[in-house]
């Protein structure tokens, strides 16, 4: 039979003899003490929420034709990969994806290639979980 580990509940022998006889008074004192392992044990198979989608930018002109620069403040999650993708397929793949790295309060800004009435789905990633997108049109 293979081995499993367990990855929520540490093993009590790391923290000493008082906390394992903590533990094992908690088991001896009955039903209500299952209560609290049942909990425990749902909370390490729980999901986590979704991250919530970044807030709409600022869409202002770039500085080379076709280009349009988006500035949101605080509008992620801190250090949140931001991940663009223009909506427009008569754009080079290679075009219509562009990105940056959110700042510890959550503000970025970037440079998109896009023409006016273009949809940009914008989304951030924290770690392994990404977020549902925001669209906006560039005006």
């Amino acid at each position: 039979m293979a081995r499993v580990r367990r990855r929520c509940a540490p093993k009590l022998s790391r923290f000493g003899p008082q906390l394992r006889a903590s533990v094992l008074l908690i088991a001896l004192s009955g039903v209500p003490s299952l209560v609290g392992v049942a909990a425990s044990s749902v909370s390490c198979v729980s999901p986590t929420l979704p991250l919530p989608p970044p807030a709409a930018p600022i869409i202002s002109t770039g500085t080379e034709p076709d280009t349009f620069r988006l500035t949101s403040i605080n509008g992620s999650l801190p250090n949140a990969l931001i991940v663009i993708v223009n909506r427009n397929e008569t754009l080079a793949r290679d075009k219509r994806v562009s990105g940056t790295i959110a700042d510890a309060n959550g503000s970025w800004d970037a440079t998109v290639i896009a023409k006016i009435g273009d949809a940009l789905d914008i989304s951030q990633e924290s770690g392994t979980t990404s977020s549902p997108s925001t669209t906006v049109t560039v005006r």
